[in-house]
């Protein structure tokens, strides 16, 4: 029988349609792999859909729709609460955030609050520089810094955004990335 090679990326209906096109084609049944399954010519969309995923095609396509729209929900629900959230930003950076850097921490509250992370990366810097800002030794502040970033769990573009803040708005900032960085 032969095999039909599926490319990264392509979906469960267009692998069906791939193998039912060869058969007619050919008048010879055939198969494919696709996520470590085997799917055949012979086999129902449905009964693919059931091999792969554990659902049938109608029962994926309704669970995919809900997951949409739950995200779109969620998206909703915290584009409403954007106004709020940048007050609360502004308010909670006082007395944290030098005073020369608060003019720049308030232009960029909204714009993060509507990237990608929500502004996820304004709360994990409020908290390091709360710590940079006690009157422990700079080594031991270093430390629980370094410690608080790890626990955080960034990712290489939202430590990327942590740097740029970091060096930003404290002025240990620049020295306390270098410290991430070599540990």
């Amino acid at each position: 029988m032969k095999e039909i090679e599926m490319y990264p990326g392509v979906n469960i209906d267009y692998a069906y349609e791939q193998l039912k096109k060869y058969k007619q084609e050919t008048g010879e049944d055939c198969y494919c792999k696709f996520n470590d399954k085997e799917l055949y010519s012979s086999e129902t969309l449905d009964e693919m859909y059931l091999k792969v995923t554990r659902k049938t095609k109608a029962k994926f396509d309704k669970d995919l729709q809900d997951e949409h729209n739950e995200y779109l929900r969620k998206e909703t629900e915290f584009r409403a609460k954007i106004p709020q959230l940048i007050i609360e930003y502004r308010q909670r950076a006082r007395g944290i955030i030098p005073d020369k850097n608060l003019e720049y921490w308030d232009k960029i509250v909204p714009i993060r609050l509507n990237d990608l992370y929500k502004g996820i990366e304004l709360d994990c810097l409020l908290e390091l520089i709360s710590e940079l800002n006690t009157d422990r030794p700079k080594e031991e502040r270093f430390k629980n810094c370094l410690q608080m970033f790890i626990k955080q769990g960034h990712s290489g573009m939202s430590a990327g955004l942590m740097f740029s803040g970091l060096y930003r708005f404290h002025d240990l900032g620049a020295q306390l990335v270098d410290y991430i960085k070599e540990h």
